[in-house]
């Protein structure tokens, strides 16, 4: 088999098992190149774990590749690894396909992203080529293969790095200037889903204010892709399953009670087929985008539940990326 030719990144931490998963998926694509960007622990607890992990994936890579590595010396944090690896990456590609540590591929996600990568390189409208359908399934307009998106879907995706460079508002400095702020709020899209996002923005925007980390780098890419009016490129079949619900995970969620973590993980894949059937002209489908707005969108109560959250990891200052029950769990019997 040949060796797959569009740079694969795969962002690592602690998680062992299910980070084997993705690199024996990779297996089967054979990359030609392998970028491992691995952030640090917290504790000597957790540097056992990522070392192991750091180890176990470079022992599992069985085919002949260029592998680099990225590892941090301390932990930096999910927006510092993933954004930064990224911008890091893109100093040395043209484009690439990114994997976290949860985003389980289905086999056809590898062809069809290199299939985009080189059909619309030069097209400065389409920002990403995403993995993730959370719809599952949807019949696009004649019958195409993919469509196009302004929402923000994480999980798998690939992109340019002339076109990341420069859309990719990584300090939110648009952000903060009023008159961009009026133009967003008076975008053309899904009310709930407007305010969720500009309640994303600001809490991003008052960490840095306030000299904190950003809390993760997918709030600066959902503002990107909606202040440049920019589009993702979708697939009629969900191409990447979150395997990430356990205790280690920081966003995705630790339990599928949690009714935003069964919308987002655990979705199943089905492979595309090829070749593929290109949409007739860059635009969106108002269906689809009226359907995944509901699915993004925090139903009320969660919403609720969110602010009070929100508001008590301030009040105790705990960390936006931290578990306020178990922060405070510790915080109590350290007592």
């Amino acid at each position: 088999m040949d060796l797959f030719q569009v740079p694969v990144v795969l962002f690592s931490f602690k998680r062992i098992d299910k980070t084997l998963l993705i690199v024996e998926r990779l297996s089967k694509v054979k990359p030609q190149k392998l970028y491992i960007i691995s952030d640090g622990g917290r504790t000597d607890e957790e540097w056992d774990k990522v070392n192991k992990c750091r180890s176990e994936i470079e022992a599992h890579i069985d085919w002949d590749c260029e592998v680099v590595k990225r590892y941090a010396s301390c932990n930096i944090g999910v927006y510092a690894n993933i954004a930064g690896g990224v911008k890091w990456v893109f100093e040395q590609e043209e484009y690439a396909i990114f994997l976290e540590d949860d985003n389980l591929p289905a086999l056809s996600f590898f062809p069809f992203c290199q299939e985009m990568l080189l059909k619309y390189k030069d097209d400065t409208r389409i920002l990403w080529i995403c993995g993730t359908n959370y719809l599952k399934s949807f019949s696009f307009p004649s019958d195409s293969s993919y469509y196009f998106t302004h929402h923000m879907m994480p999980c798998g995706w690939a992109s340019w790095s002339n076109k990341f460079n420069r859309f990719y508002d990584k300090d939110f400095s648009l952000w903060e200037n009023p008159y961009i702020q009026e133009v967003v709020k008076n975008l053309p899209y899904d009310n709930l889903l407007r305010a969720q996002d500009i309640e994303n923005w600001n809490r991003e925007l008052k960490r840095k204010k306030q000299g904190l980390k950003f809390d993760s780098w997918d709030y600066h890419m959902s503002f990107s892709l909606r202040v440049h009016g920019l589009y993702g490129i979708v697939p009629k079949y969900n191409q990447i399953t979150n395997i990430g619900v356990d205790i280690d995970s920081i966003h995705g969620g630790s339990s599928f009670d949690n009714i935003m973590t069964r919308r987002f993980c655990g979705l199943p894949t089905q492979e595309l087929e090829f070749p593929l059937k290109h949409p007739l002209a860059v635009q969106t489908d108002s269906e689809y985008e009226k359907a995944t707005a509901h699915i993004i969108t925090m139903p009320l109560l969660y919403r609720l539940k969110s602010k009070i959250s929100n508001f008590l990891k301030w009040l105790f200052r705990i960390d936006m990326e931290e578990s306020f029950t178990k922060t405070m769990y510790k915080r109590f019997f350290r007592l």
